[in-house]
């Protein structure tokens, strides 16, 4: 009678070890790749890549088979160092040398994705997934160095937006020549962000900057003196010349006057003409406030009488 339990018992565990086995060949199977990613299912037993998928989406697999999953969104290699704080990026600053034989240091930033249809040859020549620091890193490098060694230090700080152009022209030729990235890298943008030149260096420019900014200043302000004088003078001679025509036109109206005077008089025009100038001048003196004195010869000698200005009119009163 004991024996029937004790075979009920096995036969139940047996059946629970094998739904076990099931269920875990059956989670084995099933996988998801998430959006972003694609998984490369490898079969060792064949020795290669059975399929790709591409998420996000859920597949099915052979439980002896191997799912490797790659990031094929936007990616960032960045190459910086602050100097302040020490921190560093993916990887320091580039050190390179100039053209004139100075050592800047360049941040750089750059963001590429990956090909989806071409990630099963990078990842056979990458099979541990490498190519970014093997490969991009190491090109990026020789590119920025090439590229900055045909510039001066000076150019450098002038010419950034240039530099920058051709870095990221020549990295994406190099990048496309890569016989071992398959053409699976897309890249999406290059941005250089410092060159950071020797501080000693960067003084010296910043003084002559401002030397040179002095100077146009400078230059600004004689050009705008000259400007002044000129309109001054030309103010002055255009009021000079309307002085002048008046002038002219005054004498000219004075000496119609004359004319019609000396005419209805019978009388000599030159005579009248100086008779009537030396009035004008002792006009003139009189409003300038000067006084003229005439010598009249009498019998009592020479006597000095003044003529201009009048003195005021006194009534004379008798006591």
């Amino acid at each position: 009678m004991g024996w029937y339990p004790t075979r009920r018992r096995l036969i139940a565990l047996g059946i629970m070890i094998i739904l076990v086995l099931v269920g875990f060949i059956i989670l084995s199977m099933v996988d998801t790749v998430e959006l972003g990613y694609s998984a490369i299912i490898v079969d060792p037993m064949i020795g290669g890549v059975v399929s790709v998928v591409h998420g996000p989406r859920w597949y099915i697999k052979l439980p002896w088979q191997i799912s490797v999953k790659i990031y094929t969104a936007t990616d960032v290699l960045d190459m910086w160092t602050e100097e302040a704080t020490g921190n560093i990026g993916d990887y320091p600053a580039i050190k390179c040398l100039t053209k004139d034989g100075l050592e800047v240091s360049v941040d750089i930033t750059i963001r590429w994705r990956l090909d989806p249809s071409r990630i099963v040859d990078l990842y056979l020549n990458y099979p541990n997934l490498q190519w970014k620091a093997k490969t991009i890193a190491s090109i990026l490098r020789e590119t920025v160095r090439n590229v900055i060694s045909n510039f001066t230090a000076t150019e450098t700080f002038e010419k950034r937006a240039v530099i920058s152009q051709i870095i990221s022209r020549e990295f994406a030729e190099a990048i496309r020549a890569e016989r071992t990235l398959a053409g699976a890298i897309i890249l999406e943008d290059v941005d250089l962000r410092n060159i950071e030149l020797p501080q000693a260096f960067k003084t010296a420019i910043e003084e002559k900057l401002a030397a040179q900014q002095r100077k146009l200043a400078a230059t600004y302000e004689r050009e705008r003196r000259l400007i002044e004088a000129n309109a001054t003078a030309a103010a002055r001679i255009l009021q000079a010349q309307g002085e002048a025509r008046a002038r002219l036109i005054e004498a000219e109206a004075i000496a119609s006057q004359l004319r019609i005077i000396a005419s209805s008089l019978g009388g000599n025009e030159t005579q009248l003409a100086n008779t009537f100038l030396t009035l004008q001048l002792l006009n003139e003196i009189a409003k300038n406030g000067g006084s003229i004195y005439v010598v009249v010869q009498g019998p009592g000698g020479a006597q000095i009488m003044p003529l201009l200005p009048l003195q005021p009119y006194r009534e004379i009163r008798s006591e």
